[in-house]
């Protein structure tokens, strides 16, 4: 097994440490520049809480979001999180965070081509006694010049077409979470995480969650199974083995059964691993079992009529395999599902109609269709950069066959002057 898999940290302080990366202010973010995908958790702010014990719930939550985030992400491999903290009673900005850790360069904690970000949040407010939380979501890779949209691309009447994911953000539903419940999952969770000496939860272990204010920056050197063996980055922490939670294991203590976006955000994790590439074919296989595991989770814990961007979301991840797999058809299906989800997206209308095109011998008639789902496209979102490309493809695609256009020469010179100047 190849040295240093993974560089992670399991970070539990609640204030910045004096050396490590595990813990970060928002005002200094950073990633783990040789992880292929990074998970930033930034702090579930208290909106208007009268009672100290809910600004104390929000830090908590932030933490244990963090822990869990980052035990379910290590099946994936080569991961690393980062809890970013509130300073100086300032709200963390996500678009300053991402922006920051995406600036290109070679900078230390910076991301590198290829490699993925996805960013975790939300708010905490009280009602009536009980707590609600509501989760916000952000991915992407890093690019040539910054965070760049996730696409699929396809030839067809000689013309490249090109389209995105619907979305890569997403403001999940609020959910309830009451502070007693909250108070057990901490207890139990920080119990649960300990190194073994050998890989078997029979094993002799040492707890190193005892405390909230140490921070645990380990590097993985060896995995085993579920097992991932541990060496501190600190003297004085404990080495042995660490077992990643397995998928479709929700143990008592996971905040996941009362924040299922957990598991929307650890497949997500999962799919951006895909992405970034670099495994064998069983190791990829392994990782598309537990994108599915995730998502699934996830939908049975929420309804779709009250998550439909999630649910059109995940049906987009899963046509995205599904299109990287060669099995185009279930992959247009999927997308499909997605824009049903999500009507009103011009990014989900334009995947649809790209990815309805593979197969399909090019003539008059399809050419046609892909013109009118491209016209309601670009009416739900007149500037997108994708569907007016894809159109100017389209009318290129006419120019060269005129007996297939439905408008005259000059009049289809004319529509491709106004989009080169909309462009």
């Amino acid at each position: 097994m190849r040295r240093a898999l993974a560089l992670l940290s399991l970070a539990l302080a609640c204030a910045l440490p004096a050396h490590g990366m595990d813990i970060r202010a928002c005002s200094d973010p950073v990633v783990f520049r040789g992880a292929a995908v990074n998970a930033l958790v930034l702090p579930w702010r208290a909106d208007g809480a009268r009672d100290a014990a809910v600004g104390a719930a929000s830090r908590q939550i932030s933490s244990l979001a963090h822990l869990q985030l980052l035990m379910a992400m290590l099946k994936y491999s080569s991961v690393g999180a980062v809890d970013l903290v509130a300073d100086g009673g300032r709200q963390c900005d996500v678009d300053r965070v991402l922006a920051t850790v995406s600036q290109t360069g070679t900078g230390t904690g910076k991301l590198e081509r290829g490699k993925a970000v996805l960013a975790i949040w939300g708010r905490l407010f009280e009602q009536d006694g009980e707590l609600f939380l509501q989760t916000y979501l952000r991915f992407a890779r890093q690019g040539a010049q910054g965070l760049t949209p996730e696409t699929i691309t396809l030839d067809w009447a000689g013309a490249k077409f090109e389209a995105a994911l619907p979305a890569q953000a997403l403001s999940f539903a609020p959910r309830r979470i009451r502070l007693d419940e909250l108070a057990s999952i901490d207890k139990a969770s920080r119990a649960a995480l300990q190194v073994r000496q050998q890989p078997s939860d029979a094993a002799p272990g040492v707890e190193i969650g005892r405390s909230v204010h140490q921070s645990f920056p380990y590097a993985i050197v060896e995995a085993r199974g579920d097992w991932m063996r541990v060496v501190p980055m600190r003297p004085g922490l404990p080495a042995g083995w660490m077992r990643a939670r397995a998928a479709g294991d929700v143990a008592e203590w996971q905040l996941a059964r009362w924040l299922p976006e957990l598991d929307f955000a650890d497949a997500m994790a999962g799919w951006l691993r895909l992405q970034v590439g670099g495994l064998q074919p069983a190791e990829r296989e392994r990782v598309v079992r537990a994108v599915e595991a995730g998502l699934t989770r996830y939908e049975k814990a929420v309804p779709a009529d009250l998550a439909p961007s999630a649910w059109g979301l995940g049906a987009a991840l899963r046509g995205q395999i599904a299109w990287t797999q060669g099995r185009r058809a279930d992959a247009a299906e999927r997308f499909s599902e997605a824009l049903q989800r999500l009507p009103a997206s011009a990014a989900g209308t334009n995947l649809a109609a790209v990815s309805a095109l593979s197969g399909v011998t090019p003539d008059a008639a399809a050419a046609a269709q892909l013109s009118q789902r491209l016209l309601a496209a670009l009416a739900l979102s007149p500037r997108d950069p994708q569907v007016l490309g894809n159109l100017q493809a389209l009318y290129g695609v006419y120019a060269q066959r005129p007996d297939w256009s439905p408008w005259p020469p000059a009049e289809l010179a004319e529509r491709q002057a106004l989009l080169r100047s909309a462009r």
